[in-house]
């Protein structure tokens, strides 16, 4: 059951770790999902550079961390999902990654609740469940 749980709980963050790198490819060729909403702040961005330094932009800087954060969060899920699915016995031995999955999810459900909208603290709330019923199933 500990097995199942990990599996199920990795799931929602394969899918929005993909959704998210998704859209955000599709936004380096035609910005229209992760944009403001306001297009003269959008404009703004592509012309500002960062005060840390003016070698890229807000808005190559806002594309960059975007791609760089889907990637995580859908690597985080297949990791996980990977390791429950192949080997999950050899995942429980490794203690410290076993526990780090409810950890880790529960940091992106802090940062859903506070940051985000909606859908991500749904899928960061079923992840964290799964995890945590997972490490207790098969603990």
């Amino acid at each position: 059951m500990g097995r199942s749980l990990f599996i199920a709980g990795a799931i929602p963050f394969l899918i929005l770790g993909f959704l998210h790198t998704l859209y955000t490819i599709a936004d380096m060729v035609r910005p229209s999902k992760l944009i403001p909403r306001d297009a003269d702040l959008l404009d703004a961005m592509k012309q500002s550079s960062l005060s840390l330094t003016g070698e890229t932009t807000m808005w190559k800087a806002w594309v960059g961390f975007n791609l760089s954060h889907g990637l995580g969060v859908m690597f985080f899920g297949w990791i996980y999902f990977y390791l429950a699915l192949v080997n999950f016995d050899a995942l429980k031995d490794a203690l410290p990654l076993f526990y780090l999955a409810p950890v880790i999810a529960a940091l992106y459900l802090g940062l859903s609740l506070k940051y985000w909208f909606r859908i991500p603290a749904i899928g960061s709330g079923v992840g964290t469940s799964c995890f945590l019923l997972g490490v207790w199933m098969a603990g």
